[in-house]
């Protein structure tokens, strides 16, 4: 239906998305925007906290200027906007620092020539968090080939549900699994601070 030919946006709203509540159950609800606020003289940022409270589910608003747009890149505009929805990344160094303090309370320092063993010291106290919608089944074979080859993935952008979106920051390493994500990627790197493993191919298995 036209909801900006509505006479309350945020009752249209709502009446929508409680029907969806009702049929699909959904762990999150993701609102795109394919006008701008000042055309569709809708504020769906603005309605979506309070959409939000009444229905007791997540809104995720993605903005999508133009029909074009939100069809070719409505993949990244998503993750994008989901990304401001992921927790703070709780410093690993912290949890790390505690298991390897000798019992006087200071912290064991060990250094190694091995080149090597440093940096699986280092990865071991990153996060690695992949970015890029794909099947389950696929998302956990893909795991599954990189857990032997003694890589873990912490997280996955979108995840199944979303109470389990990955936490974010500067000791989290971040690589997109499909192509055209560059507005995601951006935003995890400005705004979350994460560092990009860029890749010249998708990395899943039909990349």
């Amino acid at each position: 239906g036209d909801i900006s030919a509505q006479l309350n946006d945020q009752k249209e709203l709502e009446r929508i998305c409680l029907r969806i509540k009702n049929d699909r159950n959904p762990s999150v609800i993701v609102w795109i925007g394919t006008c701008t606020t000042e055309i569709v003289k809708m504020d769906l940022e603005g309605i979506a906290p309070k959409v939000e409270k009444q229905i007791g589910i997540p809104i995720v608003v993605a903005r999508a200027n133009g029909l074009d747009y939100a069809f070719t890149q409505g993949e990244d505009t998503v993750l994008a906007a989901m990304v401001h929805r992921c927790p703070e990344y709780k410093d690993c160094n912290k949890n790390w620092k505690e298991k390897n303090k000798n019992p006087h309370g200071s912290e064991v320092e060990t250094f190694s020539s091995n080149e090597n063993a440093f940096n699986q010291n280092r990865l071991a106290r990153s996060s690695l968090v992949l970015f890029g919608s794909l099947p389950s089944s696929v998302a956990s074979e893909l795991s599954l080939d990189l857990k032997r080859q003694s890589i873990s993935v912490s997280g996955w952008l979108p995840s199944q549900k979303y109470s389990e979106l990955p936490g974010l920051g500067e000791n989290v390493y971040v690589c997109g699994v499909n192509p055209f994500l560059s507005r995601t990627a951006t935003t995890l790197m400005r705004r979350k601070r994460c560092q990009l493993i860029g890749a010249p191919f998708p990395i899943g298995p039909d990349g």
